[in-house]
């Protein structure tokens, strides 16, 4: 094992990573940096993001989306970390088979789940198996990666943990933006 993991309270901390990839984005106000690190070990990779913004901007919602095929957000395996109207911090797979929202039933497994937003820095990180949802990954084969967000409105959040999502919960912080990666040890 390449890094040494610790689970503490449901949050993954990592000594090392096997990967990581930096994007800086526009954003609606400022700029939004996306730092994706990952572990891969498996049949799991350990996924770790941070969301950094130049704005005074407080945001709602942060998803990561993977699309192995065109980088769109149809046919798209997603996790999503958010905080409801009343303050519950959620974290969810979601997938996106037909048009969108992605509101699908999904097919990608996560766990040691993990959200949360302290002045402009927001981190998500989970576990997922290799093989799990509509877009396995294979080591050296590249996939698509989305990441969108939403500023803090309550109309860009779902209201609870399991509620469906609706074309009002727009990701308006910084449009979807996609890259490839290649994940490997």
């Amino acid at each position: 094992m390449k890094a040494a993991l610790a689970l503490l309270a449901g949050v993954c901390a990592v000594s090392g990573y096997d990967g990581e990839r930096v994007m800086t984005f526009p954003a609606a106000t400022g700029v939004a940096t996306v730092d994706l690190k990952w572990n891969w070990e498996p049949p799991v990779v350990h996924t770790y993001v941070t969301v950094n913004t130049t704005a005074n901007q407080e945001l709602m919602w942060f998803s990561l989306g993977y699309n192995g095929v065109n980088g769109m957000m149809v046919g798209g395996d997603y996790v999503m970390g958010y905080i409801t109207p009343s303050g519950e911090t959620c974290v969810r797979p979601l997938s996106c088979v037909g048009s969108p929202p992605p509101n699908s039933a999904p097919k990608l497994e996560i766990s040691n789940t993990h959200f949360s937003a302290a002045g402009a820095a927001y981190t998500l990180s989970f576990t997922r198996p290799i093989a799990s949802g509509y877009n396995p990954l294979v080591a050296g084969q590249p996939v698509h990666m989305l990441y969108a967000t939403a500023t803090a409105n309550p109309a860009n959040a779902p209201k609870n943990c399991t509620s469906d999502f609706d074309f009002g919960m727009v990701h308006n912080f910084f449009k979807s933006n996609s890259t490839s990666i290649t994940f490997s040890g």
